[in-house]
């Protein structure tokens, strides 16, 4: 490999971390740059996420104004609810988890919002369908849970999923 002459901009770690220290060579005057760069951008990344932190609080606030705006909007078992309680409280849970159904009911949200509102508005301005689909959407995805708990996943994994694909293959 020493015989070998060396492409340009692939150079070995040792040679970017120990090279001499003449400023007359452009490849070891960028490589002394590049550690320095990279340690100016740790910070930078640090920074960045409690950024991401601050956009997930700000992003979670949203999400629930969101819920609570569409889903909770009028009358009826969920709506005129106070704007202390967190959409959690408001809703019946889907899940047993928050922060699940919390994406879930952001999902239902904008479903709700975009697809159904803009006929349903045309009909009436009760919350009665909203709040027989946000039931059965519950019932169904607490059935969903509850046998995915009772599910085998070693078998799944190791007996029907390659069961299935063989089958697929084969016919």
């Amino acid at each position: 490999m020493s015989g070998e002459p060396s492409r340009p901009g692939l150079h070995p770690l040792s040679h970017l971390k120990a090279g001499p220290t003449t400023s007359s060579s452009k490849s070891t005057a960028s490589a002394n740059v590049r550690p320095s760069s990279r340690a100016s951008h740790r910070p930078r990344l640090h920074k960045a996420s409690s950024r991401d932190i601050q956009l997930d609080a700000t992003g979670d606030k949203a999400t629930a104004a969101l819920i609570r705006r569409v889903l909770c909007s009028q009358g009826g078992n969920y709506g005129g609810a106070s704007a202390l309680q967190s959409p959690e409280e408001l809703l019946p849970p889907l899940t047993s988890s928050n922060d699940v159904d919390r994406q879930l009911y952001a999902l239902i949200a904008i479903i709700i919002k975009e697809f159904v509102f803009s006929w349903y508005s045309k009909i009436t301005s009760d919350q009665i369908l909203i709040n027989e689909v946000i039931q059965v959407i519950a019932h169904c995805t607490r059935a969903v849970e509850q046998r995915l708990r009772d599910i085998d996943v070693a078998q799944l994994v190791l007996d029907e999923i390659p069961a299935l694909v063989e089958a697929h293959i084969i016919y």
